[in-house]
């Protein structure tokens, strides 16, 4: 399973953007556009509170209502995904839309899926006793249904439930509210198919080599290491030790308490007869600690935490942790898909390294079955490949008074070809596209404007008068030239 569109209302500067996404997508624009946004936004839908607690201010100032709604649309559902969504996701959908609210405060999930309008009606109920009351009306009102009788609302649920996997035709596309089908914020069956992870440029590396579930290293840990053979090492060790607690007891504590139990006895039996007191021991097992694994760095001589790390090691060894985490998940048998969401990768990395990691975050992508998708917000040309043109999105605002919206440009294949038609043969769109010379658009990518000149003359006129208007040229990058 796979993101394939993201749709956002009213989530901080962005008052309402659609964004597709392929394998691979790359967000860029000028700083404060809405980059990021995009990529917190997805971090909120499948993280929850991890993802920020939202607030008013997180409300598009032009909203016209206190809602913020995130829908992501996911595509490529295998066998195993289908399985799990249930009626979410049956045979013959191809995608499953599901979106995260928040209005004045409620947090809801909700998702698309196909259910019988009647049985629709009664989930809407406010409580199960209401729910469980109009179940047993639509069954007495329509007997053709063959519903049977039931004494709960969870068995009405799981009646009408199966009664809808048996008629399919007559099932129609609703809006299904599914917070506690997906599990508390968001989490449950959902976190089980997709695993998303975001790492914000302001993230240390240090808060991601914790041993939890929520950080890279905790990831990285639950699929590498295998824990069952030392818990059952732990537990018989616990039993022993219970064993050893237990004859303690009874060779101390057995004698002095049997005299006690037979005194209170004898007291007791002063103002009542037939019961006896007895006391017991009463052997305590401790609370098994779960073994914990710290991740540290020798440096020669040193063994030094993370934290004492300088910025751009601790970027490197996010970077090799998601590696691996992408290496280390094939076992699951391609049950979960990984979705890798990065701010600005070229933070803290010099120019080769920078080159290194957009290598590594392509190479996941080729390398894990279509189970993964990499998406980052950028400002570096680095990671942008002119012939895969179609993974960009640019984004930019358009100035509306008072707010500012934020909008998307993109370009497919075909648009392409639609846009030289008549110009440049078709057969050759393909091939010009992997020349030398249009690497050089990845910088032009960020520029508002590209000038297109035929030769070194060209480009030493167009700069020398732009000098000479008083025009800084050091943001100029004349591309295609070539000689003429």
């Amino acid at each position: 399973m796979k993101i394939k569109r993201v749709r956002i209302e009213n989530f901080c500067c962005l008052r309402s953007l659609d964004v597709s996404f392929d394998s691979i997508t790359s967000l860029i624009g000028p700083t404060g556009v809405g980059k990021s946004t995009v990529l917190r936004a997805l971090d909120w839908f499948f993280n929850g509170e991890k993802g920020g607690i939202l607030s008013e201010e997180d409300v598009h100032s032009a909203a016209e209502t206190q809602r913020i709604r995130v829908e992501v649309e996911f595509d490529g559902l295998t066998d195993s995904d289908r399985a799990a969504l249930g009626h979410y996701a049956p045979k013959g959908v191809e995608s499953l839309s599901i979106w995260r609210t928040w209005e004045n405060g409620e947090d809801r999930i909700t998702g698309k899926a196909l259910a019988y309008p009647p049985f629709e009606q009664i989930r809407q109920g406010t409580g199960s006793r209401e729910r469980t009351s109009a179940y047993k009306a639509l069954r007495d009102s329509d007997p053709a249904l063959g519903l049977p009788a039931v004494r709960s609302w969870d068995n009405a649920e799981a009646e009408m439930r199966s009664w809808e996997a048996a008629h399919r035709d007559r099932l129609t596309e609703a809006e299904v509210e599914g917070t506690h089908f997906f599990g508390f914020a968001g989490q449950g069956v959902l976190g089980k198919l997709i695993d998303f992870v975001f790492i914000s440029a302001d993230l240390r590396a240090y808060e991601e080599t914790d041993d939890n579930k929520a950080s890279v290293v905790g990831r990285i840990l639950e699929h590498a290491v295998d824990r069952s053979e030392a818990e059952a090492q732990f537990t018989a060790i616990d039993e022993d030790a219970q064993a050893a607690r237990e004859k303690v007891h009874k060779e101390i504590y057995e004698p002095v308490l049997a005299r006690l139990s037979g005194a209170l006895s004898a007291e007791v039996g002063r103002f009542t007869t037939g019961r006896d007191v007895v006391v017991t021991p009463t052997a305590q097992v401790p609370k098994r600690a779960k073994t914990a694994f710290a991740v540290s760095i020798r440096d020669g001589a040193a063994l030094t935490p993370v934290r004492r790390q300088g910025h751009g090691f601790q970027r490197a060894l996010i970077i090799a942790a998601l590696r691996y985490l992408s290496e280390c998940r094939r076992p699951e048998n391609g049950t979960r898909s990984l979705c890798l969401a990065v701010e600005e990768p070229e933070l803290f990395q010099h120019p080769a390294q920078t080159r290194v990691f957009a290598q590594v975050l392509r190479s996941l992508v080729a390398s894990a079955e279509d189970q993964t998708q990499v998406m980052y917000a950028t400002h570096s040309p680095v990671f942008i490949d002119p012939s895969d043109y179609q993974q960009v999105r640019r984004l930019y605002r358009v100035n509306g008074g008072e707010h500012p919206e934020v909008r998307l440009r993109a370009l497919t294949e075909t648009e392409l070809r639609q846009s030289l038609d008549g110009r440049v043969p078709e057969r050759s769109i393909a091939r010009r596209g992997a020349t030398r010379y249009v690497k050089e658009l990845a910088e032009a990518l960020f520029a508002d404007v590209a000038v297109l000149v035929e030769g070194a003359t060209d480009e030493s006129i167009l700069l020398a008068f732009a000098e000479r208007q008083g025009f800084s040229t050091e943001a100029l990058l004349p591309i295609g030239t070539r000689t003429g």
